[in-house]
């Protein structure tokens, strides 16, 4: 009977064991690095979307700033106040006719949710406040402007439609300041975009603390 060399065997056993795990380790290996890559890709893409973010609500600061102004102005006017001229009071009007929306950029975020990639994320607090921004902040503005441009589209340009007289190309008939309609409608206005104005400031800080806890993340990959 022939002897069987368990030790050449068991070497044998175990240079297998080891080649096994050794490629597992590599291929686990390499599936982390690009996850990672994949992870930091996605990381700079949103903070590119967010700086955009921020810019576009800094502008619209500005904007609503003039709107808030034309309705303070207005309100005033509707109460007996008086106003600079008659071409003021036209410029108050055209002002509060337009609000422009917020439209962030959500390529990125909709891309890692829909291709169920979020987990690349590895920070849970990281991944959570991206979801609050996005999901929370972000959607509450679409609201605000959508119930201001309801109230534009209901309430306002009907009303400018039916009542605004124009004595001249740079005149008009003051007397629908007066008018209850017009005050009750200029003033449930004007609080409801002073509202609106307000959460975009909270949402504008948001995005930045989001961007800024974003940027120290990637510095620690």
């Amino acid at each position: 009977m022939k002897k069987i060399n368990w030790l050449d065997h068991i070497a044998n056993l175990l240079v297998v064991i080891l080649g096994i795990s050794i490629a597992f380790y590599l291929e686990s290996y390499k599936e982390t690095d690009n996850n990672r890559k994949q992870e930091r890709k996605y990381l700079e893409s949103l903070v590119s979307d967010l700086e955009a973010d921020i810019q576009y609500l800094d502008t619209l600061g500005f904007r609503n700033e003039q709107i808030s102004s034309a309705l303070v102005k207005l309100c005033d006017a509707s109460l007996g106040r008086p106003y600079e001229s008659d071409t003021a009071l036209m410029n108050y009007m055209f002002a509060i006719q337009y609000n422009p929306p917020f439209t962030p950029q959500r390529t990125t975020y909709e891309t890692l949710k829909a291709s169920g990639k979020m987990d690349l994320i590895g920070s849970f607090e990281i991944r959570n406040e991206i979801v609050d921004l996005y999901e929370q902040y972000y959607r509450a503005t679409g609201e605000y402007d959508a119930s201001i441009n309801q109230h534009l589209r209901d309430f306002i340009k009907p009303y400018y439609m039916k009542n605004i007289k124009f004595n001249s190309g740079q005149s008009i008939n003051p007397d629908f300041l007066f008018k209850n309609e017009f005050r009750n409608m200029i003033f449930g206005y004007r609080y409801v975009f002073i509202a609106k104005d307000n959460f975009y400031d909270e949402v504008n800080s948001r995005a930045e603390s989001v961007k800024k806890q974003l940027e120290e993340y990637i510095e620690t990959m």
